[in-house]
């Protein structure tokens, strides 16, 4: 998982409920005297169908003895770009996959592996060798493996820098006829599980594009391969939208269609302290005190605050107004710096958030911030100009302080790791101090708090919060009676160490997974930020997360 904090938080405050009448086809069965049309034909011996295959959602042997996947995922440092794979895993890292309890292993690829940009459609006999090889490995040890891209032609996805995927229709058809190239040659193979056509999609304009993408590589895989599963992922966001009804899950139709999502809230619990999250420390598991909102949309802000002047002027203290919360649409607030139309830059620092009863009283400092880091503070705008970064050189009692710059729209730095329930008739203060640098005219530079409506009851962090996530996948899943596969989950290795509770997380999620019936994989098996086995190269045995394997050992082998 390497999404960027700032395009997560706005999946995380704005995602919506699904549909739940909304009709898909996703599973129905092909007739089995339909051939696929176009010239590819099947092999003799696939009438004989020995792969994992669905009935209804339940994923069944050729015995029809029922499989449930649980396993970890190969990284394979796809990061790397490189035409032949690096140094990742051996046979015995299989061995150890296997005594973990583990019978999948999510096997991450990227085209590189296979296909040059200089010379397309042209595959690499060095990435069917190494393919092979894992997959004489996973049969000698019993382990399923689940083949997904993880960097397809027009790029990575995750950090929304991929978007040649979506732009241009070569890379399109690069990747699915890539994908048949495996569905053709692995026509038989039953150590493998099935496809993962992209990881994590982040399309440009709509989820339609995802939809139209999904069934294309559907297509050209059931020409020539008609049984294999195939992993279909939701969106993780679509650039510029909210969440849709469908959960961004693609709408396709298609036989043996699996849908996946990836379980990573609470993100600045599972994301703190790792270097690309850019998040400080985000706190432990459980803890009750600590607000996690998974489904909110934007209500109102304290629009009536003062605003910065335009020009260039030094630090001022802005006392905001008392903002009452009459509404009982309100649920939430959460402290938000605004550089509206700035041009220029403004600079932020000492915020206080305070909250007085109904009677004007009062009651409580709900945060104060000398403002030095990032931490928790997201930026945004929406044209997507504009910075908000950290001053190391320009602060109102030392030489630190937040700013934005250069925006030329709405834009603002939003602190969801400060929410706060709201409680009704009383009222929400926030004030502190802003200086501007060539601020324009028109400009709208204020300290503002902003509200947020909570689809559902505020909940803590704990087991509960876990659930209501997952569960919501799994309701979606239940109207359409389509299976379900959260292909990764994890925690980074801060959420480990002191006593931050990581073990708990982890466990809890497994349990909740196996509750609901989805099938899961632990991302990652051997990396850095959330590996079992950490540091680069082979894995080493003594560099590793030695607890959260004994967990597994011990929750998965029973």
């Amino acid at each position: 998982m390497k999404l960027p904090s700032c395009l997560f938080l706005i999946f995380f405050l704005f995602v919506s409920c699904g549909n739940d009448d909304i009709p898909l086809t996703q599973n129905d069965p092909e007739p089995e005297s339909e051939k696929p049309k176009g010239e590819d034909t099947f092999p003799e011996e696939y009438s004989e169908n020995l792969l994992l295959q669905l009935e209804g959602t339940q994923l069944v042997d050729a015995n029809k003895n029922t499989v449930y996947l649980q396993g970890v995922a190969f990284n394979n440092f796809i990061w790397e770009n490189s035409a032949l794979p690096p140094a990742h895993h051996t046979e015995i890292d299989y061995e150890r996959v296997r005594s973990m309890g583990m019978n999948t292993i999510r096997f991450y690829m990227n085209y590189h592996y296979f296909e040059d940009d200089s010379d397309p459609y042209t595959y690499r006999q060095s990435g069917w060798d190494w393919l092979d090889q894992n997959i004489a490995w996973a049969k000698k040890h019993g382990i399923y493996l689940v083949l997904n891209m993880h960097v397809p032609q027009g790029g990575y996805q995750s950090q929304g820098e991929g978007d040649a995927l979506w732009t241009n229709t070569e890379n399109q058809n690069r990747l699915a006829a890539l994908w048949k190239e495996i569905a053709k040659r692995y026509v038989n193979e039953v150590q493998i599980a099935g496809f993962g056509p992209v990881n994590e999609p982040v399309p440009t304009q709509s989820i339609d594009q995802w939809s139209q993408l999904a069934q294309k590589i559907i297509d050209a895989i059931r020409s020539v391969n008609r049984h294999h599963l195939i992993f279909l992922e939701k969106a993780i966001y679509v650039k510029g939208a909210q969440t849709d009804t469908n959960l961004n899950f693609p709408s396709v139709t298609g036989n043996n269609l699996i849908y996946e999502f990836h379980g990573y809230d609470p993100y600045f619990y599972t994301h703190q302290l790792l270097e690309f999250a850019d998040l400080g420390d985000g706190g432990s598991y459980p803890d009750e005190t600590v607000l996690e909102i998974s489904e909110s949309q934007w209500y109102t802000a304290s629009f009536d605050n003062p605003s910065l002047p335009s020009g260039t002027t030094e630090w001022e203290y802005f006392e905001g107004v008392l903002y009452e919360v009459a509404d009982p649409n309100i649920d939430i607030g959460i402290p938000a710096l605004v550089g509206e139309n700035v041009g220029g830059r403004v600079y932020f620092d000492d915020i206080i958030v305070t909250e007085y009863d109904e009677n004007g009283d009062f009651v409580r400092t709900i945060y104060e911030a000398n403002l030095t880091t990032l931490e928790s503070w997201s930026y945004w705008s929406r044209n997507e100009s504009g910075i908000g970064a950290v001053s190391n050189l320009e602060g109102r009692n030392d030489s630190n302080s937040l700013y934005i710059e250069g925006a030329t729209t709405d834009a603002n730095m939003s602190n969801y790791g400060e929410v706060f329930e709201t409680r009704a008739n009383h009222s929400y203060q926030i004030s502190g101090w802003m200086k501007g640098e060539n601020v324009a005219g028109n400009a709208e530079c204020k300290i503002r708090l902003d509200f947020y409506s909570v689809d559902g009851p505020v909940l803590r962090r704990n087991r509960a919060y876990l659930e209501s996530v997952i569960e919501k996948m799994a309701h979606w899943a239940k109207n359409r009676n389509a299976p379900l596969y959260m292909g990764e989950f994890g925690a980074g290795y801060p959420c480990f160490q002191d006593e931050k509770g990581g073990l708990d997380f982890v466990k809890d999620m497994v349990d909740i997974a196996k509750t609901n019936n989805i099938h899961f994989t632990y991302h990652a098996y051997h990396e850095d930020a959330f590996g079992l086995y950490l540091g680069f190269g082979l894995p080493d045995p003594s560099n590793v997360n030695q607890p959260l394997i004994d967990l597994f050992t011990e929750i998965l082998n029973q």
